[in-house]
């Protein structure tokens, strides 16, 4: 014999479990944009380090061959207080190694539900690094 109606209980179930499917949505979201600049950055550096290894001007190559990475595959990177790099080079003598690191500040949109950044600020930041020897010019 039932004593109550059973029509609110589909909406209380909703209530309580939606909240538990925001925050997965938000965290698939949230890596997925940090898997892109970590891929972002490794291949900025990889085409900074190999044009450097080429060029009579390694370290204004380098910067060069980030700015265009960036600005090619990612809408609004440009150097600047996001999107940063350094440069160690040992030389420019065919031997000589280039090392060139990348980094870039992800933007967290949850970062008040979802609190990943080390430092409590609103980015999270990811680096690439490659390290080439400078080739022989013909």
């Amino acid at each position: 014999m039932k004593t109550g109606s059973e029509n609110g209980n589909v909406l209380v179930e909703f209530a309580l479990i939606m909240p538990v499917l925001l925050l997965i949505l938000a965290g698939i979201i949230q890596f997925g944009f940090l898997l892109n600049g970590k891929i972002a950055v490794n291949s900025a550096s990889y085409e900074a380090a190999r044009a450097a290894t080429l060029s009579d001007d390694p370290e204004a190559d380098a910067i060069n061959a980030v700015a265009s990475y960036a600005s090619a595959s990612l809408p609004g990177w440009d150097l600047g207080e996001q999107l940063s790099m350094e440069i160690n080079t040992t030389g420019d003598s065919p031997g000589d190694r280039v090392q060139i690191s990348v980094f870039y500040d992800v933007p967290l949109f949850f970062s008040k539900v979802l609190p990943i950044s080390e430092n409590g600020s609103n980015s999270f930041r990811v680096s690439g690094s490659s390290v080439m020897q400078i080739e022989e010019k013909e």
